[in-house]
């Protein structure tokens, strides 16, 4: 892999953390995180079944909806200017917390609207209580998602990773603590999703308070109200339309199908998402490291971001053979028997969740690069796709019909971001995607090491006398 070399090794700034460093620590968290989210999906699917689920999947769906809206984009200033460093936390942080408490505002109150007031019909099913309970997560939500966007664009990977998993352990013992004595219900789950996401953004603020101190201070930052609420809505429109994108089909299916149906699929599309790990922890990474060096030193940048585009296509698409190949047998095993339906699901949008993999990689590097208006666009173009795909194939197909169009809308709005990467990289499909003769000498050297640990950490037979099997006529 490529070296990270600093353009100013002789200066006395502190030194950043590697690529390497950076993506360790965070697949470390995210694999502790998965285990404890697995956890939680088995307790859901054990415990409280199919029409619950599609309940909760549901509600998570709407939070996620309206801290997207709330949010307004905030995540992606936060990482942008945090990463550059010849700006202090004061000149921009206090103007991002003002667009974040007044997002927080129109997110509850659209919500309100949404439920109480419209009575959408695609929210049918959920119950007042889990409504007020959706209203109290969106502002805790928001606060969450700013507080992991300063991690990130700190680098402190190791730290965003302990808080991913804080949230995680404290939401299930907490859906678990109100499972105990309020009983099954969709209610259970909301209440734990929000002590972990409150428990870990007030654990973010304790941590670092050095960097908060002053974020109200708006009048300091008033210069800068514009451009950082200008630089996150650039990217802000696609994350709202890419939300979509992916999560549309949710309340298609509810709207179309019993929230039974809608349990199966919301299982399958958590699974077939599983295959994100890598490539998120790889996204997540690269979105700081491409801010700070493509203007120092744009064409090693370049060649780096085709090296980890061609490392995550090669994971992701081992990775998704072995998941089809496991999951008929994994998901009725773990999940149980009724869960069955959830592995066609799996299948029919695996292609698509392979090439997002992608996807998702490079639009991180569009966005280091100030170039977040391409996701916007494309997520725009793939939203209209899928709205399209939905309504013709789920009345058709069902929940199948649902994954159909997703990975279809998937695989379209992975080819589109790599199309753009690559004419802002000035390099060929063959750099970008095709791994080169020396990584594959360096894959079968890894393989071979591998291997040869393996056999040496076996017992070998215990060797006997030379003379003990010497009655052989000879």
């Amino acid at each position: 892999m490529p070296e990270e070399t600093g353009a100013n090794s002789g200066t006395l700034a502190p030194a950043k953390p590697t690529f390497v460093s950076s993506l360790a620590n965070i697949i470390s968290g995210q694999i502790a995180c998965a285990l404890v989210a697995l956890l939680t999906e088995v307790t859901y699917a054990r415990f409280l079944g199919p029409a619950l689920r599609g309940l909760i999947s549901l509600c998570l769906m709407s939070v996620g909806f309206g801290t997207l809206i709330g949010g307004l984009g905030g995540e992606g200033s936060i990482v942008f200017w945090s990463s550059r460093k010849n700006h202090a936390d004061s000149f921009w942080l206090p103007a991002v917390v003002l667009w974040g408490m007044l997002g927080a505002l129109l997110a509850s109150a659209l919500w309100v609207l949404a439920y109480w007031g419209l009575r959408l019909p695609f929210l049918r099913g959920i119950s007042p209580a889990s409504a007020g309970l959706v209203l109290a997560n969106l502002p805790a939500a928001i606060l969450f998602s700013y507080a992991m966007a300063l991690l990130t664009g700190a680098e402190e990977f190791r730290m965003r990773s302990g808080i991913a998993l804080l949230r995680q352990v404290v939401g299930f013992l907490g859906y678990l603590l109100f499972l105990l004595f309020a009983g099954r219900s969709a209610e259970a789950a909301l209440w734990g999703y929000l002590i972990g996401l409150l428990t870990a953004g007030l654990a973010v603020i304790v941590l670092e308070r050095r960097k908060l101190r002053g974020f109200w201070r708006i009048g300091a930052a008033s210069h800068n109200l514009k451009p950082t609420l200008l630089y996150g809505l650039r990217g802000h429109v696609g994350n709202l339309a890419t939300f979509f994108t992916y999560r549309l089909d949710v309340f298609v299916v509810n709207y179309f199908l019993p929230t039974a149906q809608l349990g199966f699929y919301a299982l399958g599309v958590v699974i077939s998402e599983s295959l994100w790990q890598i490539p998120q922890a790889a996204a997540s990474a690269l979105f700081p490291r491409t801010a700070r060096t493509q203007e120092r030193d744009a064409q090693e940048a370049s060649r780096f971001t085709c090296f980890v585009l061609r490392q995550v296509l090669l994971i992701a698409c081992f990775c998704g053979l072995l998941l089809a190949a496991l999951s008929p047998f994994a998901i009725p095993l773990i999940f149980g028997a009724r869960f069955k339906s959830s592995v066609s699901v799996l299948l029919w949008i695996l292609p698509g969740t392979i090439a997002l993999s992608l996807g998702k990689v490079a639009c991180s590097d569009l966005a280091g690069r100030g170039k977040n208006g391409y996701s916007s666009v494309f997520a725009l173009i793939c939203f209209a796709i899928t709205i399209g795909l939905d309504w013709f194939l789920i009345p058709r197909m069902g929940i199948l019909g649902a994954a159909l169009a997703s990975s279809v809308a998937y695989f379209v709005d992975a080819v589109l971001i790599l199309t753009a990467l690559r004419y802002e990289l000035r390099v060929t499909w063959k750099d970008l995607l095709v791994p080169t003769a020396e990584e594959f000498v360096s894959y079968r050297s890894a393989w071979n090491r591998v291997t040869a640990s393996v056999r040496s950490s076996i017992p070998r037979k215990t060797e006997l006398p030379a003379g003990l099997f010497s009655l052989r006529g000879e």
